[in-house]
């Protein structure tokens, strides 16, 4: 029913906080999709203010990861409902963002953009911010390849396995 699979880009929907980072006048902010202003509950993304150009609007899914593997939900929950964030907390469930799209850039709105343009855009962001600051921790969601549809539906299958929600099938 959704025509040919080359037609789909296929992404894990990752099981976090769905939300984006801002940069406006050398100021980050991070929103939650439900729109509440989470910035000094996600203390690691602050220094991008100083490293992503103003104007940036990148959206993704904020998880922890630790060791270079994601860690389930209810780790990244312990901060959350923190008056305030200690280094302990920081230490125990670090944050990374895996970003799904950009939405602005250099100021710009570029969502009339096609996808893979804007995916080539935020793929050479992140090398750049990741090669000079590897400290940062924005990840590229990796686009999965699958043959059929039935080999996306088995892949499906595992994402609890990879401490995803799903699949995310964009056009």
């Amino acid at each position: 029913e959704l025509g040919p699979l080359e037609d789909w880009q296929i992404e894990r929907k990752y099981d976090g906080i769905r939300g984006q980072i801002i940069v406006r006048d050398n100021t980050l902010f991070v929103w939650s999709r439900g729109e509440d202003l989470l910035t000094e509950k996600f203390k690691e993304f602050h220094s991008l203010a100083q490293v992503l150009p103003g104007g940036t609007v990148i959206d993704g899914e904020i998880l922890p990861m630790k060791d270079g593997q994601y860690l389930p939900f209810h780790v990244m929950q312990t901060r959350i409902g923190r008056k305030n964030v200690t280094a302990k907390a920081l230490k125990d469930a670090p944050l990374v963002m895996v970003c799904y799209d950009i939405l602005e850039y250099n100021a710009a709105d570029i969502r009339h953009m096609s996808m893979q343009e804007r995916r080539n855009i935020l793929e050479q962001l992140l090398d750049m911010v990741n090669g000079s600051y590897p400290e940062f921790l924005l990840i590229i969601s990796p686009v999965l390849n699958c043959s059929n549809w039935q080999e996306v539906a088995q892949v499906r299958e595992t994402s609890r396995d990879n401490y995803c929600e799903g699949l995310m099938l964009k056009r």
